[in-house]
This record gives C-alpha cells, sequence and structure tokens, in this order.
C-alpha cells in the first residue's frame, strides 16, 4: 500500500496544470494589477505627468529586470574572481578500520585483527604569481562598466518609449476634445440649416453636407477614441498598471519640457559621440578585448603558489606528525599550439571589436543627422500648421459674415467650415508631433530626454503661432 501512494504521489507531481487552478492564478494576477494601480491613483489623484509616466516606468517596467540582472551578475563575478587573490584553507579528517594483517612495523605485529586508525590534514595555497587570474580580475572590471552603460542605454530607450506611447495618448485625448466640440457645433449648424431648407432659404445639397460633415465628425471621434485607448493600455503596460483603468494625463506636461539649443547637425553630431552611453560601452570593450589578448600572452608564463600543510596520521596507539611547505611552480611548456592560437583569436577579436565601434560610431552619426532633420521639420510644420489654422479661422468668419449678408451662399461657407476645422486638426497633431520630435532628438544624441526636471518647471509651454 504504502508503495502504491507512493508511485500516485509521483505520478500527480507531474500532471498538468488544471484549469481551475489556472482561473486561481489569471483572477489572482488581475486583483494583484487592479489594487496596486487603484492605490497609486488614489495617493495621486492629479493628472499623471510626463515625468511622473518616466519615473514610474523607471521603477515598476518589467523591460529594465534582464538589464538589472545581467548588472548584478557582473558585479558578483567580478567579487568571484578577487577569490584568485586570497589563501585557499582546507582540512581533510577520516577515520576507519580495517580487518587483516599488518606487518609493515617491526613493533606492530597483528595477524588477523581489527585495526582502527583516523587521518587529519590541515593545509593551504596562497597563489604568488598567477597572471592569468589578475588579468580576468581587471576583465570582469570592464564588464561591469559595460553592464552598467548598458543598463543607462537602456533607461533612456525606455524614457524614450513612455515618451512615444504619452504622445500618441495625448494627441489622442485632444483629438477627442476637438471632435467632441466639433459635434456640439455640427448638431447646431445641422439644425439651423435644417431649419433654413425648410423656409427655402438653403438647399437640400447644403443641409446633406452639413449631415456628412456631422457623420465624419463622428466616425473621426470613435476612431480618435479607439486611439486614445490603445496608447493608455501600451502606456499602462510599460507602467504595470490594470490597462482598463481611469485616470486622466496632462497631455500639455510633454510641451512643457525644455527646448533643445538651436545647434548645427554637425555640432549634435560631435555631442552624440561625446555622450552616448552604448558608445562608451564600445571603448570598455575595446579595452576589454584588450586585455583578452595580454590573458592570452598570459598563458606563456608560469603560475607560483605557495603550499603548505600538516598532517596527522595514527594506527591504534601509534601516530605519525609532520608539516610541509613551499614554492609550487607550473610552466605550460607545450599543449599542442593551444596557446598560441587563443592568442591569434585574441587578437583577431580586437581587430574586430575596433571595426565594430567604427560601424557603431558611423551609426549614431547618421542617427542624429535623422533626427535632427525630423525635429527642424516638425518644428517648421508646425509653425506653418498655426498660420494656417489662422488664415482658415479668418476665412471663415469672413465667409460666414458675407452669407449673413447675402453675399455668400452656405455651401461655399461648409467649404470653408471644412478648411477650419482639417486646420485645427493639423495644428494640434504638429504640435505634439514637434515636441516628440525633441524628445526623439535627444535620444539620439544621448541626452536625458525630459531634460532638467527644476527646469522644465519654469519652461513656458511650446508656442508654434509666432513666427
Amino acid at each position: 500500500m504504502k508503495r502504491v501512494f507512493i508511485i500516485a504521489l509521483l505520478l500527480g507531481a507531474g500532471c498538468a496544470t488544471t484549469q481551475e487552478e489556472h482561473e486561481r492564478n489569471a483572477a489572482a494576477f488581475r486583483t494583484s494589477l487592479q489594487e496596486e494601480t487603484r492605490a497609486y491613483f488614489a495617493t495621486n489623484d492629479a493628472p499623471l505627468t510626463l515625468c511622473q509616466a518616466v519615473e514610474l516606468a523607471r521603477t515598476r517596467s518589467l523591460k529594465l529586470t534582464q538589464q538589472e540582472l545581467e548588472t548584478q551578475l557582473s558585479r558578483i563575478n567580478r567579487l568571484s574572481t578577487f577569490s584568485a587573490f586570497l589563501p585557499n584553507v582546507g582540512a581533510v579528517y577520516g577515520r576507519g578500520v580495517s580487518h587483516g594483517d599488518a606487518t609493515v612495523l617491526p613493533y606492530l605485529n597483528a595477524r588477523d585483527q581489527r585495526l582502527f586508525g583516523g587521518d587529519g590534514a590541515l593545509f593551504f595555497t596562497q597563489p604568488v604569481f598567477t597572471p592569468v587570474s589578475w588579468i580576468m580580475f581587471a576583465e570582469c572590471g570592464y564588464g561591469v562598466r559595460i553592464k552598467d552603460l548598458v543598463r543607462d542605454r537602456a533607461r533612456e530607450l525606455l524614457d524614450a518609449q513612455v515618451a512615444g506611447c504619452f504622445y500618441r495618448a495625448a494627441v489622442a485625448e485632444r483629438m477627442v476634445q476637438t471632435y467632441r466640440l466639433r459635434l456640439d457645433g455640427g448638431h447646431a449648424l445641422t439644425n439651423q440649416i435644417s431649419r433654413l431648407a425648410t423656409e427655402g432659404y438653403a438647399l437640400p445639397a447644403d443641409l446633406a453636407r452639413a449631415e456628412a460633415r456631422l457623420a465624419n465628425d463622428e466616425l473621426g471621434l470613435l476612431e480618435a477614441e479607439h486611439a486614445r485607448d490603445k496608447a493608455r493600455h501600451d502606456l499602462c503596460e510599460i507602467l504595470k498598471f490594470w490597462p482598463f483603468a481611469e485616470f486622466d494625463l496632462d497631455g500639455d506636461s510633454i510641451l512643457s519640457l525644455p527646448r533643445l539649443e538651436r545647434k548645427s547637425v554637425e555640432e549634435y553630431a560631435w555631442d552624440a559621440l561625446l555622450r552616448r552611453k552604448d558608445l562608451l560601452a564600445g571603448d570598455e570593450a575595446v579595452e576589454l578585448r584588450k586585455a583578452q589578448v595580454v590573458e592570452a600572452l598570459a598563458g606563456f608564463l608560469p603560475n607560483i603558489v605557495l603550499g603548505g600543510a600538516g598532517n596527522h596520521l595514527s594506527i591504534e596507539q601509534i601516530a605519525m606528525k609532520g608539516w610541509a611547505g613551499g614554492l609550487i611552480g607550473v610552466w605550460s611548456v607545450f599543449e599542442g599550439f593551444r596557446t598560441i592560437q587563443s592568442y591569434r583569436a585574441a587578437r583577431a577579436t580586437r581587430e574586430a571589436e575596433f571595426r565594430l565601434r567604427e560601424d557603431r560610431m558611423l551609426a549614431v552619426v547618421v542617427s542624429v543627422a535623422d533626427a535632427w532633420r525630423n525635429w527642424q521639420e516638425t518644428g517648421d510644420r508646425a509653425r506653418a500648421a498655426h498660420k494656417a489654422l489662422r488664415a482658415a479661422r479668418l476665412d471663415y468668419e469672413e465667409s460666414e459674415r458675407r452669407r449673413q449678408d447675402g453675399e455668400e451662399t452656405m455651401n461655399s461657407v461648409l467649404d470653408k467650415l471644412a478648411a477650419k476645422d482639417a486646420a485645427e486638426v493639423r495644428a494640434v497633431s504638429t504640435d505634439y508631433a514637434a515636441a516628440l520630435a525633441e524628445v526623439v532628438m535627444r535620444q539620439a544624441v544621448g541626452l536625458p530626454v525630459l531634460g532638467d526636471v527644476a527646469q522644465s518647471k519654469k519652461t513656458e509651454p511650446w508656442e508654434f503661432g509666432g513666427d
């Protein structure tokens, strides 16, 4: 019966997860995430700003977990390699019994008896000259600095990703507000044209155009709401919040970031070559490859270790004690050309790392040039959009006045109104696109995405309306 129970237990341990267990896990996940989300927004009832979103992403996002773990492991590996500089101390003790004849020693003559004996030893070794271990310790130092720089670069990329999601959510929210205002005005205009058409002062085509404009705005509102929900879900995924939570965004916070200094593309490219964390990590990688060449050369050198041991051996009433110590040198004379081939491979890897660093630097220069052009174009596009919006508003107001005086048809007024609506949408999207372009430019150069937070509180919101 006991065997049957053990076999059933072993078989049950390998069974698949049941549906009930899966439902419990899913319910626990949902409840935990909902509680964390409610707890945060219960104590932070103000609209979520871009700075707060970035800080939350750095502390809550799972996207930096791998880099953080690799950084910790690199530090642990460096500490473990430091053990090569410390002495190794060990102890051995054993006791046993033998049955038979013991006639080796003249004063111990035992036949067909049990003999009890014990053996104990204490030994230590201290590396004196182990060049490979020294160089490996230095290599681990390069590895720690590389992982730190890679983690910092991952944080910059995460900041830019959060800014992108925040930008899409803010633009979609502004578009929702814009379409709702347009729908309010569209309903009033449609009702007005309907009354005029009933009285014979407007054409049926004018009413049809007004109704078509209203239907188009309703579709635009639906698409804007879906875009807003999608952007908020992506943002919640990064922040590790429940995607369907209701909270407000401070969309203007992305417009209040400190402005970048106006410099030429070559100046920004030079700044990127000096600032980018991934390029600094590439420099450390080159130094690491150089150290690996030296490590391969160290394979031709001897290793010297200081060692000592004390021993105690006893058989029945007989005991023997002693100790020994000295220097041990090991020098590899021939290992089938393995050391030579390792040296050649290390040199080839070092040369390849030099080439990779040059390729990375050239790619950074090109990416900065692309970001700089986009930054310039989006700024000019935003200024042009605001000028076009002012012109469209004035044109519509003038047409409306002329219509009231009987000098303009309703069809012409509706054309001007459609142009004004399109200009409003374009102005909203270009404002945020210009702000996002600066964020992308900062990321390309290696500057903090948010700039100086203290300075950003004193910076006026972006104004593209002026020349």
